[in-house]
């Protein structure tokens, strides 16, 4: 099932150890979606969704800064991508999803899902 040659395993293990800061960020975003869905009381499942989720935001957390950063002209430090990372994993999935959502139906003139 999985590959033999060194090769590839070097190579896995090369880009492991060069994404270490993102694996961090994400590592730190997961921590904190699971202590504050842990004084929710939500259920494991949602619990660890949920920090996946987060993780798998906060790994992408410093190249979007830079994109960011990049357009707007803002010159971001590094530490940035780590409050952020913390940010996402506080504030969860289902609220950035839903503030997410808000600003893309605004900006198209859709009506807001949330309003009868």
């Amino acid at each position: 099932m999985f590959p033999q040659e060194p090769g590839f395993w070097a190579s896995v293990g090369l880009w492991l150890y060069s994404h270490k800061t993102e694996w961090g960020y994400a590592g730190i975003a997961a921590m904190f979606s699971l202590l504050r869905s842990a004084c929710a009381r939500t259920p494991w499942s949602k619990r660890v969704l949920d920090a996946v989720s987060c993780s798998a935001l906060a790994f992408f957390a410093a190249p979007t800064l830079q994109v960011i950063g990049a357009l707007l002209n803002w010159n971001m430090p590094e530490a940035a991508a780590q409050v952020f990372a913390v940010y996402i994993g506080y504030v969860g999935n289902d609220y950035i999803s839903e503030k997410l959502k808000r600003w893309i139906n605004k900006r198209t003139g859709e009506p807001d899902g949330n309003q009868p």
